[in-house]
Parts: C-alpha cells; sequence; structure tokens
C-alpha cells in the first residue's frame, strides 16, 4: 500500500494508477471508509454526495483551447456536458 500512495510504479502492479487518478481517489476512499467506525461513515459532512470545485474562468478555458488544439478533447466521453461547459465558456 505504501507504494501505491507514494507513487511508485514498479513491477508490481500491471497498471500505471499516476494515469489514472480517478481510480486512485476511488481506492483511497475505500480505505478511508474501512477504518472509520460505523457511525463515522454516516456523517453527510465527511462524506458529502455531489462535491463543488472552483475553476478561474480565464484559465479553464485557456487549457480547453489547449486540449482541442493539442487533439487531447475527446468529444466521445460526456458529449453532452462538455458542449455545455465549451457553451458556457464562449468557446
Amino acid at each position: 500500500m505504501y507504494l501505491f500512495l507514494t507513487g511508485d510504479s514498479s513491477a508490481l502492479s500491471n497498471w500505471t494508477y499516476k494515469n489514472n487518478p480517478s481510480l486512485k481517489a476511488e481506492i483511497l476512499a475505500e480505505i478511508e471508509l474501512f477504518y472509520l467506525l460505523p457511525h463515522q461513515r454516516r456523517w453527510n459532512e465527511w462524506f458529502p454526495k455531489v462535491i463543488y470545485y472552483y475553476a478561474d474562468f480565464d484559465k479553464t478555458r485557456q487549457e480547453i483551447k489547449e486540449m482541442i488544439k493539442e487533439g487531447e478533447w475527446n468529444t466521445d466521453e460526456f458529449s453532452e456536458l462538455k458542449q455545455k461547459l465549451l457553451h458556457k465558456l464562449k468557446i
């Protein structure tokens, strides 16, 4: 587990978790839930259903334009959500 948390991608694993941060976050969440007491797991303040993020408008717009230019902006996944984001950012 230490190797996983420190980011050491040695021959112990078949896949690179550095390129998959969502899977790493999911595994860490499971570990945290495992070590909590049952009454602590039910605290909504600790584990909300929805998490809101702040993103700077100009930086987000610049990053998306660069991703589109480099061909990294994949429209196959979450196409409706991405179209709404492009519309709100006026791209």
